[in-house]
């Protein structure tokens, strides 16, 4: 049998330099909002999302989904993007003492994260704006 002997030479450190000169993405706080996108829109019973748009945040500010109610029956939504001037700010049973209505707003800060129902089918629509004719005919006979 033969025996095989290996020297053992060790490894010479890397240099510091290595570790502080790689090119690594270094991410910071504006950088994970500069991509982030959120929907903009009112949203109402039966029509869906008014006037849809997309909004880009900005560094710091979160989307935002605003839902009013009278008493327990919903009125209609906002979705859109919190601004420095306008930021989200979360709230639940937040009441308006003009108009009687009832707030509720929650924040999120993912790409699309305050997502709207689809858009309603245009026979729907028909449907709902042709009982409404419907029921005018009525009231006025």
């Amino acid at each position: 049998m033969f025996r095989v002997w290996a020297i053992h030479r060790p490894t010479p450190p890397l240099p510091t330099s290595t570790f502080l000169l790689h090119p690594l993405p270094v991410l910071s706080l504006a950088d994970q909002t500069a991509d982030i996108r959120c929907h903009s829109c009112y949203k109402l019973p039966v029509l869906g999302c008014v006037d849809r748009k997309s909004c880009r945040l900005e560094p710091g500010q979160q989307c935002l989904t605003t839902h009013a109610y009278i008493g327990k029956m919903w009125v209609f939504s906002r979705l859109d993007c919190g601004t420095p001037g306008e930021p989200c700010k979360p709230a639940v049973n937040q009441t308006n003492q003009k108009g009687g209505l009832t707030y509720n707003t929650t924040c999120c800060s993912q790409d699309n994260c305050n997502s709207p129902a689809p858009r309603p089918t245009p026979a729907l629509t028909l449907v709902f704006l042709t009982s409404l004719a419907g029921l005018g005919l009525w009231l006025l006979h």
